[in-house]
């Protein structure tokens, strides 16, 4: 049984969203439902994140959303149907956004084809923003950057106005000498994007 754990009490509040609106083109099949270490892979997130010292979870989801809502069935997160998805991942961020039940301190934006974001990388994202109260925090493997990515508050109205597929990557640019960065390992690296990505999964441990 994973210990669901809400911060806040002796630090910022951090809120987690899910990023799962795709129609997974290129793997041919929705991501979401592929199995994944005993369970569909967006419910492995889901609970990665539910893990994670977060005060809410938000779960955006958009194509295939009739089949995919049934992963998110019975856990305490917040559900967010996105009807834009085809406008591509800022709509869906921007959507997150506004499913927010509270006012968090900062977001983390995880992604449902990223299984590498374990709560304990989380976990140090979110202490590393409790220490300098950067705007954004980010992982960083061998000087490449990983995610999930975390935005502080007043980056959220910015966050909002962002259009396309790019997601938060249009802020990295503007505010990247005030980055901070918390070093991790190939986990923070990984996304599948095709069948094949699954065999190169690196370890769990």
């Amino acid at each position: 049984m994973i210990a669901m754990s809400r911060g806040g009490m002796d630090g910022p509040r951090v809120a987690a969203i899910v990023l799962a609106a795709g129609a997974s083109t290129r793997f041919g099949s929705p991501k979401q439902l592929l199995a994944w270490r005993g369970r569909p892979l967006l419910q492995h997130v889901i609970w990665q994140a539910l893990a994670a010292p977060v005060c809410e979870v938000v779960v955006a989801l958009g194509a295939h959303y009739a089949r995919v809502t049934p992963i998110a069935h019975g856990l305490p997160v917040t559900l967010a149907r996105n009807a834009d998805w085809e406008a591509g991942l800022s709509s869906s961020v921007a959507l997150g956004l506004r499913a927010l039940r509270g006012r968090p301190d900062a977001a983390i934006f995880l992604l449902a084809d990223q299984p590498g974001a374990s709560p304990e990388l989380i976990a140090r994202l979110i202490r590393a923003f409790a220490r300098v109260r950067a705007p954004i925090v980010l992982p960083r493997v061998r000087g490449q950057r990983g995610n999930p990515a975390l935005f502080a508050r007043e980056l959220f109205p910015e966050l909002m106005q962002v259009t396309g597929d790019q997601g938060g990557r249009a802020l990295l640019t503007r505010y990247w000498d005030d980055i901070a960065w918390v070093e991790a390992d190939e986990r923070a690296l990984f996304d599948i994007d095709t069948p094949e990505d699954v065999a190169s999964a690196p370890s769990a441990d």
